[in-house]
């Protein structure tokens, strides 16, 4: 399908992006990253766009809707029922109408856009809704979103635009629940009781599947059925994923795609420094050494701040980032109303090998290995490296099949595994990250004084009694290092300088129907 063309000053900046790539993230001169284009939306073309993974299927409820995954393909399919500012926390709606609630979060109302259709001419329901969420929450579907869905107790299609749904418990933000998974996107039921949800999707999206070839490319046109069409920009996306990080920055620089989805800093500092846009979202928590602590050796809390004071994290990121990512000194992000100048681990040798040799003693050295995922080589020999250099410590690092990572984590079998838990709001990944009666709770801490603070923060309406509550959170994880963050998210989106309309929400999804090419 024809482009719109590129302009000489966007191949300038290729070419000057050809020439710099050997020293990006090294350089003393000012970033000269691109700024998006000004003016009004240019109507036409075919973005080609990289994700970071492909979809084992186009069921929206396995396609993760977080920015390390497939969530543009997700919205251009299925559209999106809410989207939020990521910045802010507003909520906005887009197929849905308005999401309310009148007991503090206990029960809420979904009222939907009247007029919205499938991609078939069928017309959207709150059956529906209910249908796709109750997909997601069933396990035989294995969604990665079940956490999410397990709040939901029930939901009731009332009428054809209105859902009733009752949770667990009192979720006043579970907006945000909604937002940041797969429970915002709905397929036609027929579509996934038929089979034929890989090869012909019915969706609610700006955009309609015309061809998936595995492992290389899929194709999407824009649907003429759309709800909002005559805000949509581009013609057509072409999707592909792109697992390697040098490989999405050499195809970025070298002109082969218009826009990536990033989840690597080395990435983020190479565009800052060769001309090309990037939107990196400032997100609290991050990604951590999970530390199993249902057993042995970290099953003793002394364990889990022996090994938090011999890493030093700066030292991490030196060899996994080349020094260019983010170490989480805190939970919260410096831009977070939430945060508190509060250390969550600090590098302590002498204190680290004291424990070590305290545990010793007493019968329990500390033993155990590390399950990372291929491509963190570097990870695993910066691990062993430092711990080399303490007695009463060994740590073995192996490699774990992504396939398997499901089954891994149901059944518990790791000593320590990365693992996330990043979030703009709090609530409810902090919650599901940390609380005791969590599923997605990996490492299996379940203090009663961390349990309470964190449903304190949940269910508070107040700013100050939420500030209080995720206080004592902090406090409490710097005593329990249930977890330890070597580096914050990077929920980034890079693009050449002629890409306009790049939006971000939730987890750093991407929304297709705003992409558009300056001729």
């Amino acid at each position: 399908m024809p482009r719109n063309p590129r302009t000489l000053a966007a191949a300038s900046v290729l070419s000057a992006g050809l020439l710099l790539g050997a020293c990006a993230g090294g350089s003393d001169a000012a970033d000269s990253q691109a700024q998006a284009p000004q003016g009004e939306a240019v109507k036409g073309g075919t973005a080609r766009i990289i994700e970071d993974a492909e979809p084992r299927s186009l069921d929206p409820a396995v396609i993760a809707n977080s920015y390390a995954n497939s969530p543009i393909l997700g919205n251009a399919l299925y559209g999106e029922l809410l989207v939020d500012n990521p910045k802010t926390g507003e909520i906005g709606y887009r197929i849905a109408q308005s999401l309310t609630t009148d007991d503090g979060g206990t029960t809420f109302t979904l009222k939907l856009r009247p007029g919205v259709k499938f991609s078939d001419g069928t017309h959207f329901t709150a059956a529906a809704v209910k249908f796709a969420w109750e997909h997601v929450k069933d396990p035989n579907t294995n969604s990665p979103d079940l956490p999410q869905a397990a709040l939901i107790k029930k939901v009731t299609a009332t009428d054809d635009s209105t859902l009733r749904i009752e949770l667990t418990d009192a979720v006043p933000r579970f907006a945000n629940a909604v937002l940041q998974t797969s429970l915002n996107w709905v397929a036609r039921p027929q579509s996934l009781q038929s089979g034929t949800i890989d090869t012909a999707p019915v969706g609610a999206g700006a955009y309609t599947l015309e061809q998936w070839s595995r492992q290389d490319v899929i194709k999407l046109k824009k649907n003429p059925g759309y709800w909002d069409t005559e805000h949509v920009n581009l013609d057509a996306l072409e999707i592909r994923a792109v697992i390697d990080p040098d490989q999405r920055w050499n195809t970025l620089l070298s002109g082969g795609a218009d826009l990536a989805m990033e989840g690597q800093w080395q990435n983020v500092d190479n565009a800052q420094h060769n001309g090309f846009q990037n939107q990196t979202l400032d997100f609290g928590g991050g990604i951590a050494l999970v530390l199993n602590t249902r057993k042995p050796p970290f099953d003793d809390v002394r364990a889990r701040q022996a090994l938090a004071a011999a890493l030093n994290l700066d030292t991490v990121n030196d060899a996994v980032f080349n020094g260019t990512g983010r170490v989480p000194d805190t939970l919260f992000d410096k831009s977070s109303t939430f945060y508190q100048d509060i250390p969550l681990q600090k590098n302590d040798p002498a204190q680290a090998q004291k424990l070590f040799d305290e545990l010793a003693a007493e019968g329990r050295p500390v033993s155990f290995a590390v399950s990372l995922f291929p491509g963190s080589s570097a990870l695993g020999n910066s691990i062993q490296t430092q711990l080399s250099q303490f007695s009463n410590v060994q740590v073995k690092v192996g490699t774990i099949d992504l396939a398997q990572y499901g089954t891994i984590m149901a059944k518990k079998d790791y000593d320590v595994i990365t693992s996330s838990v990043t979030f703009g709001d709090p609530e409810p990944r902090l919650w599901f990250g940390l609380n005791g009666r969590s599923s997605g709770n990996y490492s299996g801490i379940d203090d009663p004084r961390l349990n309470a603070s964190l449903d304190q923060g949940r269910t508070a309406h107040d700013d100050a009694e939420r500030t209080a509550a995720y206080r004592s959170v902090q406090e409490r994880l710097a005593e329990l290092v249930p977890v330890i963050f070597y580096t914050r998210a990077s929920p980034s989106v890079l693009a050449a300088r002629d890409v306009g309309g790049i939006t971000q929400y939730g987890f750093g999804s991407v929304l297709p129907e705003n992409l558009w090419i300056q001729p």
